[in-house]
């Protein structure tokens, strides 16, 4: 007769020492360094988009165009804000400011009325920015929509500052034509800096 005994298993009674996940441990930390780019670039970004509007408005020949990029940039947020809150926040912000990039240089080569129009429906891409903006910076600040508030206000009066401030003096110097190709200059920066050092949230 075998003497073995059988002793059944207790690996799956015995309890883990490893104690389950808790909501305050199973959230991850916010980035603080990534927070600090959202809130950075992504204004500058919202910024170049708003002094793009305002140098179209104090350059049309028209007084009607000023309404042409305020209408495309609403009929474009809507679409860019849903985009946004499901794909990559940065390389949508890449991929429009390019789009807004073109239509300043197709706004500093611009010479027939319909060359105008279709200059400031591409730059109705800078309300695409702002919403992608807004998007990007609540994806790292969830719930704080006071800081969100109180960064796109200073932006959107750095836009119309700068386009004030630097359209008078570049037109004067070198002629109207290269008042919106001195705006290239900061966004192709932000672009590249969004590049190196933004990430989408997850």
């Amino acid at each position: 007769m075998s003497s073995d005994v059988f002793i059944p298993s207790l690996g799956n009674a015995m309890p883990s020492s490893v104690p389950p996940p808790t909501l305050e441990t199973s959230i991850k930390p916010v980035n603080g360094y990534q927070l600090l780019v959202a809130m950075l670039l992504m204004p500058l970004a919202s910024a170049l988009a708003v002094a793009s509007w305002t140098l179209y408005a104090l350059l049309a020949k028209q007084p009607v165009y000023v309404l042409v990029p305020l209408m495309s940039g609403v009929l474009l947020a809507w679409p860019a804000w849903y985009i946004a809150k499901l794909g990559d926040t940065c390389r949508l912000m890449q991929w429009l400011l390019l789009g807004l990039a073109l239509a300043l240089g197709g706004f500093g080569m611009a010479s027939q009325p319909w060359d105008f129009l279709l200059v400031g429906a591409g730059l109705g891409l800078g309300g695409a920015v702002i919403t992608t903006g807004i998007a990007h910076a609540k994806g790292w600040m969830p719930g704080r929509w006071v800081c969100l508030c109180i960064a796109l206000c200073v932006a959107l009066a750095a836009g119309l500052g700068l386009s004030l401030r630097m359209a008078p003096l570049v037109v004067q110097a070198y002629g109207w034509r290269a008042a919106p190709l001195s705006l290239l200059i900061p966004l192709f920066m932000v672009m590249l800096l969004l590049w190196l050092f933004a990430e989408s949230p997850e």
